[in-house]
């Protein structure tokens, strides 16, 4: 049995945050049980989430760092969400981390023009999703009696607003203020809680279909690569962010060094963000 257990939600796709968070949590020695929706959303089908062979490429591919099980999982549904926990319970017998990285755009689009699906699923998956998956962690975990860790990957967007982005914003701000409220609770059992909030990181997810390039090059006229360019003037490091750079603070979260450490929300933005 592994000395720690973690649970990393959205972790199929090739590319992005949740495949380096599970690596990096993997070479911190916790056994990891990955998880993704997988294929077009019910609710959304002309959006693909991850293809559905991630899960088990995201297998493949993290089992050469360590102890890692894939069970597919919708954070809308709650059944779904019990059912990944007592996965990783019967796997592993024990859960010591969760991360809440499950995500995605869609709806970027002025708010006159935004639907009430697009708006809803922001929520569903981001907020919602967040609280099914936190609720059945804490209640694992304050069972278990040992503390634990639970991180949630929120967003730059989390602390200011941007244009088209008013139903991911609001998800996202759901999830910071669920943080706070949900660390002054767990304390008392030892269990921190925390957020990680992501600049602009350079995933496959940026240039998808309907995504962020393809919304503010529209709203700004721009061509990519000069809204690229005109957006890295923005940020101090001169860089987007890349997934191992959220994971690094993933990882320090879930380790022993932030014992001391709840109710906060990490900007990972390269000083884009800087409240």
């Amino acid at each position: 049995m592994s000395a720690r257990v973690a649970v990393v939600t959205g972790a199929g796709r090739a590319g992005s945050i949740g495949r380096a968070i599970a690596r990096r949590l993997l070479h911190d020695g916790y056994a990891v049980v990955v998880s993704d929706v997988g294929g077009a959303l019910d609710s959304h089908p002309d959006y693909e989430v991850a293809p559905g062979s991630a899960l088990a490429d995201a297998v493949a591919e993290l089992s050469a760092f360590g102890d890692v099980h894939g069970l597919p999982c919708d954070v809308r549904d709650a059944d779904q969400v019990e059912a990944l926990l007592d996965g990783a319970l019967a796997r592993f017998g024990r859960l010591d981390a969760l991360v809440n990285n499950a995500g995605l755009a869609v709806g970027l689009t002025p708010v006159t023009e935004l639907s009430e699906a697009d708006w809803r699923l922001n929520l569903d998956v981001m907020a919602t999703g967040v609280f099914l998956c936190s609720r059945g962690a804490a209640r694992r975990m304050v069972a278990q009696g040992e503390g634990g860790r639970i991180v949630t990957i929120a967003s730059q967007s989390a602390k200011t607003g941007m244009p088209l982005l008013a139903a991911y914003t609001a998800a996202k701000f759901a999830a910071l203020g669920f943080t706070q409220s949900l660390a002054q609770e767990l304390g008392a059992h030892g269990i921190t809680v925390n957020a990680v909030c992501p600049g602009t990181v350079d995933t496959p997810l940026l240039s998808v279909r309907g995504g962020v390039f393809e919304a503010y090059t529209g709203l700004t006229g721009l061509d990519e690569e000069t809204y690229k360019r005109r957006l890295l003037r923005q940020i101090p490091l001169g860089r987007f962010a890349t997934p191992d750079d959220v994971a690094a603070a993933v990882g320090f979260l879930a380790s022993p060094a932030a014992a001391y450490v709840t109710g906060e929300s990490v900007n990972v933005t390269g000083g884009q963000e800087m409240h």
